[in-house]
């Protein structure tokens, strides 16, 4: 049985140290100690289950196959990554064109819907390494990234596992990223889930789709001075493109929505959260409201 030492956080970082028990032998976790006040759960978990806790630092003591990383966000010192222990990574993003973190959330922003994640190399280059695998998940209408996150760790629990070994075994061969266009994604918080009217109706769709709860912080607009919460947003067929005031309520639906002039058409809100409660938007919007 092969012999890893995972490096990351959270409950991505369980959920693939569950994934490959049954298959590796895995020796230890790699923490980032930076987050902890973030997720002090996380840790008193850590615990529980009895996992040795190592630094990059203390590699070298190991007789090791590989070290796989997910959700780490610290820079891997160089002497690590030159050293012969191979470091494979889970990233969040479809390389080679979306690197850094949140690299799907502006791969939406971007109005590109077909997210996933990538297995590579760690390199000198961060998110630059050889590419051994991409998994990619179209978001479909009406759908928000809790889809697309779901389907990315059904493919990490059913598939990782065989393309760890195969990568030790040489089997997968790595392609090189040279040559091709990237970006580098910035963090993204929550006050960047604030609606700005002047936007076009597919970028706020897209924002909707990035900030959506259960995995967002959620998508707000200001009305009268205070933020309210949008928890279902949608398309409106047919709202032909047209000058207007941005953010003005124009209609109302009889299923209680109620439709936002954006910068080239409308969208259509179709609930929100007031005082924590889900309610339709008709009962505290009126047309010619300007949000």
């Amino acid at each position: 049985m092969r012999k890893i030492i995972l490096a990351g956080f959270g409950n991505p970082l369980l959920s693939l140290f569950e994934t490959l028990e049954s298959e590796f032998e895995i020796i230890g976790i790699i923490l980032d100690f930076d987050r902890k006040k973030s997720n002090p759960l996380f840790y008193d978990e850590i615990q529980k289950r009895n996992i040795s806790i190592f630094q990059f630092s203390d590699v070298p003591l190991f007789q090791i196959d590989a070290i796989v990383v997910i959700n780490f966000n610290k820079i891997i010192d160089s002497n690590i990554i030159n050293n012969r222990t191979p470091i494979i990574n889970i990233h969040m993003g479809v390389l080679p064109l979306y690197r850094g973190n949140y690299a799907n959330a502006w791969s939406i922003l971007n109005g590109d819907k077909n997210v996933g994640y990538t297995v590579h190399d760690v390199s000198d280059v961060l998110d630059g390494g050889d590419i051994y695998y991409k998994f990619q998940y179209e978001i479909k209408e009406g759908e928000t990234y809790f889809n697309a996150k779901k389907a990315i760790s059904e493919d990490i629990k059913n598939n990782f596992p065989s393309i760890l070994n195969a990568i030790l075994s040489r089997d997968l061969i790595g392609e090189s990223q040279e040559d091709y266009q990237f970006i580098y994604a910035s963090k993204l918080i929550p006050d960047d889930g604030i609606i700005n009217w002047s936007e076009n109706t597919e970028d706020i769709l897209n924002k909707y789709i990035v900030f959506a709860r259960p995995l967002g912080t959620g998508l707000k607009m200001k009305f009268q001075g205070y933020f309210v919460e949008i928890s279902k947003i949608s398309r409106i067929l047919n709202f032909k493109e047209a000058r207007g005031i941005h953010g003005a309520v124009v209609y109302k639906t009889k299923q209680g929505s109620v439709w936002v002039k954006t910068n080239n058409s409308a969208i259509s809100i179709d609930e929100i959260i007031v005082s924590g409660k889900i309610v339709k938007p008709s009962e505290v919007f009126k047309i010619g409201d300007r949000l």
